[in-house]
C-alpha cells in the first residue's frame, strides 16, 4: 500500500511507525468491505430511529424550507415523510446485499439528503444527521472491482472519510477555544472559566427539564468545568489522532464518551454521530494494537512534550 503514496503530497505524511497503512493491502480492503456491509444494518436502524419517527414533522408547516426542497414546496409534509420511509427503507435494505452498486448508493445519498433538508426546514437547525450524511456522500466515491488499482483507491477512500469525521471534531474543537479566547479578553465567562459548563448546562436546561447530571454538574461546576476541558481536548486534537493509527481505537471510545455525556448532562442524543464513530474509528481497519505506556506517549501534547524533553537533553 505504502508504494501507491509515498510520493503523494499528503499521504507520504501518514507513513511512520504508527502509519495507517502498514497491514497488507488485501486484509485492510477485505476489513473494509465488512464495515461497508455492516453500515447499511445501523443505516436501517438510524431510519427507524429518526424517519420513522416524524410524526410532528408531518402535521406541521415547512416555515423555512432549504433549498433542496423548494422544488417540493407544494408536496403537504405528510407525503414527503411517506416518500423518506418507503424510499431509505427500501434503500438500504437493497445495500445490505448489494452493497457495491453505485445507482442504489447514488439514490440512497440523494433521499437521505433531501430527509436532512426537510427536517431542518421546520426552523430549527438538527445537525444529528450531518455525519452519517457525509458518510454515503463519500461511499459513492468507493470503486467497484472494474477499475484499476480499486483496493488501494477504496482504502484511500476510507481513509478520506476517517478524516472528515476528525477534521470535523477538531473544528468543533478550535471554535470553541476560538470564541473562549474572545471572551476571555472581553472580559466575560469564556471556556477558561470555571463558571463556562455551569453556564452552558443552564442555558440548556431554559430549553428542557434538568438532567439528573446535569443538575449535579451545576452544583459541582469546577468537576464539570474540567469535563468541559477534556471534551474541548478530545475534539480539538482528533484530526492529529488520524496519522496515529495506535490512537484510532482509543480515540473513537472517547468521543463516544464524549457523547454519552452530552446525552447524559444536556439531554441532546446524535446517533448519527455516535454510528459514524463506531464504524471508522471503533472498528478502524488501520487501528494498531500497542500497549498503554506507547498509548499515553503518543497523545497528542504529551508527545509533543517528550519530543521537547528529548531535544533540551540533547542540548
Amino acid at each position: 500500500m505504502i508504494e501507491y503514496i509515498k510520493d503523494h503530497y499528503f499521504w507520504k505524511h501518514t507513513i511512520g511507525k504508527f502509519s495507517i497503512f502498514d497491514k497488507p493491502i488485501d486484509r485492510l480492503y477485505e476489513d473494509i468491505q465488512i464495515i461497508i456491509k455492516f453500515s447499511y444494518i445501523f443505516f436501517l436502524v438510524l431510519v427507524f430511529n429518526n424517519v420513522f419517527n416524524v410524526q410532528e414533522l408531518e402535521v406541521a408547516e415547512r416555515i423555512n424550507p432549504l433549498w433542496p426542497l423548494l422544488l417540493f414546496k407544494g408536496v403537504p409534509s405528510v407525503y414527503m415523510a411517506l416518500y423518506f420511509k418507503l424510499t431509505l427503507l427500501l434503500s438500504f435494505v437493497l445495500l445490505c446485499f448489494k452493497s457495491n452498486n453505485l445507482f442504489l448508493k447514488v439514490f440512497a445519498f440523494f433521499n437521505f439528503f433531501l430527509f436532512v433538508a426537510f427536517t431542518n426546514s421546520f426552523g430549527k437547525i438538527n445537525h444529528g444527521l450531518y455525519l452519517p450524511l457525509m458518510y454515503l456522500f463519500c461511499l459513492m466515491f468507493m470503486p467497484n472491482s472494474k477499475t484499476e488499482h480499486y483496493k488501494a483507491k477504496t482504502i484511500l477512500m476510507f481513509a478520506t472519510m476517517q478524516f472528515f469525521l476528525l477534521l470535523s471534531y477538531s473544528l468543533t474543537g478550535f471554535w470553541k477555544l476560538f470564541w473562549g479566547v474572545i471572551e476571555c479578553f472581553n472580559g466575560q465567562v469564556s471556556l477558561f472559566s470555571p463558571l463556562s459548563m455551569r453556564n452552558i448546562i443552564i442555558l440548556q436546561n431554559q430549553l428542557i427539564e434538568p438532567t439528573l447530571v446535569g443538575a449535579w454538574l451545576v452544583e459541582n461546576y469546577h468537576l464539570a468545568w474540567l469535563l468541559y476541558l477534556g471534551a474541548v481536548y478530545i475534539e480539538l486534537f482528533s484530526i492529529v489522532v488520524f496519522f496515529r493509527a495506535n490512537l484510532h481505537r482509543v480515540w473513537g471510545i472517547l468521543l463516544l464518551f464524549l457523547h454519552a455525556g452530552i446525552a447524559l448532562t444536556l439531554d441532546v442524543s446524535m446517533y448519527g454521530a455516535i454510528m459514524c464513530i463506531g464504524l471508522l474509528l471503533v472498528m478502524s481497519p488501520f487501528n494498531k494494537d500497542s500497549n498503554f505506556k506507547e498509548i499515553i506517549k503518543n497523545l497528542p501534547i504529551v508527545n509533543a512534550l517528550i519530543k521537547i524533553q528529548k531535544n533540551m537533553k540533547k542540548v
